[in-house]
């Protein structure tokens, strides 16, 4: 059982690749010969279209949707009928990667800014969709990805703006979630922040463990929208480590606490000093007994 399962994913790595491969060529293909390279493609249609079927992965869209993209940047004028094609694929993914993920933003965006959050009544609500949006980065960071995708294709092909004004009126606005929508179209590199600014959390203890366990894992995969340009947040990172520590079992395992005060001490030890001493000297009084943790 275990061998078909390797096999499978194997197969899903070189599939992945192969793909990625062929959307490269397409894309410098399209770059370099431009308009003039139209009618080949033309012909390598049939072959891309099916990349845009339901039953295909995230990443098969997202390159189908890249390729259209080359075609919309590099041939121009010459390229509106295709464009239209991708179009009509575009429009239904559009509705299956953004409706309901803008939605989910949406309501979990309300929970999570309302003024009294905290309120002891409300606390677990707020917990609960703080540990909400981090399992829609653990799960679904792909499709956020591919909606981003899709709306840079939009841009490029902006002839059609009529569409994208009628659907943007209709399906954003309905929700009130037209600023989502711009924070989606730069990527999900602002859902990361957020998060983390929600961090830690003390309410729910069980999605608390949950949640700084998956905070861990980010910062061992050194997450670049995790720790941010320059490490900037690299001092709230600290912080929520501090709290949890300070609390005790609580909020971490005892697994997960380890890996905190390790990942910290790799952090001391890799980072220059200074940014390491600006960094604790941003903690609050109640998080400096982190200070004896790390000089233990």
């Amino acid at each position: 059982m275990c061998n078909a399962l390797d096999d499978q994913e194997d197969h899903s790595k070189r599939k992945n690749f192969l793909i990625k491969y062929v959307g490269d060529c397409l894309g410098t293909l399209l770059k370099t010969f431009k308009a003039p390279f139209l009618p080949l493609f033309d012909e390598l249609l049939p072959y891309l279209m099916p990349m845009w079927g339901k039953d295909r992965t995230d990443e098969e869209k997202r390159i189908a949707i890249c390729i259209f993209d080359d075609v919309a940047e590099h041939c121009g004028d010459a390229a509106v009928k295709l464009l239209f094609t991708g179009l009509a694929c575009v429009q239904s993914m559009v509705e299956l990667h953004l409706d309901h993920m803008l939605a989910a933003l949406s309501r979990l965006d309300v929970v999570i800014r309302r003024p009294d959050a905290l309120h002891p009544d409300n606390v677990m609500a707020y917990d609960n969709a703080v540990s909400a949006l981090g399992k829609i980065l653990q799960v679904h960071r792909d499709s956020i990805n591919v909606a981003q995708v899709i709306l840079v294709f939009l841009y490029r092909i902006y002839q059609i703006n009529m569409f994208l004004t009628q659907w943007r009126t209709k399906k954003f606005f309905a929700w009130g979630a037209y600023e989502v929508f711009n924070h989606i179209f730069k990527g999900c590199g602002w859902i990361v922040p957020a998060w983390l600014n929600c961090l830690p959390i003390k309410g729910d203890l069980i999605e608390a463990k949950v949640m700084h366990d998956q905070l861990c894992s980010m910062v061992e995969r050194s997450d670049g929208e995790l720790l941010g340009l320059n490490h900037q947040y690299l001092p709230k990172i600290v912080g929520v480590f501090a709290d949890v520590l300070s609390v005790g079992k609580d909020l971490a395992s005892e697994e997960t606490a380890t890996r905190m005060i390790n990942l910290l001490r790799q952090l001391q030890q890799t980072l220059p000093p200074s940014a390491m001493a600006s960094t604790l000297s941003s903690l609050q009084p109640q998080q400096l007994a982190l200070q004896s943790v790390l000089s233990s």
